[in-house]
């Protein structure tokens, strides 16, 4: 998608169009991966306290595009960005993106559908958000057990309730798009 810068604010942040979406975005996307609890596998994820710290001054210099996921951190990324955001801006004057997984070998065993899946993570990460809705819903990576019909209609189905302003995919191969 091509870039258009929109306008400055004060603080000289660049804002753009995100392609055709209508969403004005700041041209520095915060990611909050490592927002969260520490674990062993992640050891270097920052607190509550701290990633408040880091979005506190990133709204400050005018970033109002936060990007996260379900799985980062088990959610608790999710959780500490709606927290943070609450506090510091108004909904209406950021771009949240959010990311969901493919389905689970539990959902699969148990007969969950794409659209149903899509659908019931979006739920989770708008209550571990804190929102009605997000700005940009994202299949994280590539569902190779479930048919990318019925993840759209799902993606759909979130656009159609307003519970999604836009949607996309990440880590997929071009062929897979087309």
């Amino acid at each position: 998608c091509a870039a258009v810068p929109l306008r400055l604010r004060g603080n000289g942040m660049e804002y753009t169009q995100l392609g055709e979406s209508g969403l004005k975005v700041s041209r520095v996307c915060l990611g909050c991966l490592g927002f969260g609890k520490p674990t062993a596998r992640h050891p270097w994820a920052l607190g509550e306290e701290e990633s408040e710290r880091i979005l506190s001054r990133a709204a400050e210099l005018g970033v109002n595009f936060f990007d996260t996921a379900m799985s980062y951190a088990e959610g608790a990324s999710e959780s500490f960005l709606g927290k943070a955001l609450k506090k510091l801006t108004r909904r209406e004057e950021t771009v949240i993106a959010t990311k969901f997984s493919p389905r689970s070998e539990q959902e699969i065993a148990e007969g969950i559908g794409g659209r149903a899946h899509v659908l019931n993570c979006l739920e989770g990460s708008l209550k571990r958000l804190d929102t009605d809705y997000v700005d940009l819903y994202i299949l994280h990576m590539w569902d190779y057990r479930t048919p990318v019909e019925e993840l759209m209609e799902g993606l759909a189905e979130a656009v159609r309730q307003g519970k999604a302003r836009a949607v996309g995919v990440s880590n997929c191969y071009a062929w897979q798009l087309m």
